[in-house]
């Protein structure tokens, strides 16, 4: 009696296996792993921000950080918020974590591409570097240890703690203004290399 094969069912070996092979790659990314909407519920995850769509289906989410905690209250403006998320975005670059399942560590790169990711990686490290000496060695130090340290891994460190080790502000309200200030700080120095590259461009 000849076996009969179910219609719709991959016959060729090989579909098989690149198919087998792609479910075990998804597996090991994290990116692909997607997130819980019952995890969102947890109080421990009262800080993440989440974009829902069709089927109430999580497209995004991100814990919200010192930043937006500050803006949140009222007491961060606009365009220090974003003169954070500037920073943020630089030293992800700069520490090869933007995209997803990449090594943190350094490494030599072998790109033969001159615009490849180690000239991508040197132009956002100079990007840091000039924001945060036109925002003073002050704001440059405490924006360094907050945006460079822990959190550049994905993990969030304890704000008040950075502040108190980097400045030696103890007082809580006080800690906040110092933040405060800085990102201020960091704000009109973004303001200023932007006026500055406006001109160069427009000579």
């Amino acid at each position: 009696m000849t076996r009969r094969i179910r219609p719709g069912r991959p016959t060729d070996p090989m579909v098989i296996a690149r198919r087998r092979a792609a479910d075990r790659a998804r597996l090991r990314d994290p990116a692909a792993w997607g997130i819980e909407a019952s995890q969102l519920a947890l109080p421990v995850n009262s800080d993440v921000e989440a974009a829902l769509g069709p089927a109430k289906k999580i497209l995004r989410a991100r814990r919200q950080d010192v930043f937006d905690l500050l803006h949140g209250r009222g007491r961060l403006s606009r365009a220090a918020l974003e003169a954070a998320r500037r920073l943020q975005a630089d030293a992800a670059l700069l520490h090869r974590t933007v995209s997803g399942g990449r090594e943190l560590g350094p490494r030599v790169d072998i790109s033969r591409r001159p615009e490849g990711m180690s000239d991508a990686r040197r132009a956002a490290g100079e990007r840091i570097a000039a924001a945060l000496r036109l925002a003073g060695a002050s704001s440059a130090a405490l924006l360094s240890a907050l945006v460079e340290g822990e959190s550049v891994l994905g993990r969030a460190d304890d704000w008040r703690a950075v502040v108190r080790r980097i400045t030696g502000e103890s007082l809580a309200d006080a800690q906040g203004a110092v933040l405060r200030a800085a990102c201020e700080n960091l704000a009109g120095a973004y303001a200023a290399l932007d006026r500055e590259r406006a001109r160069a461009s427009a000579r």
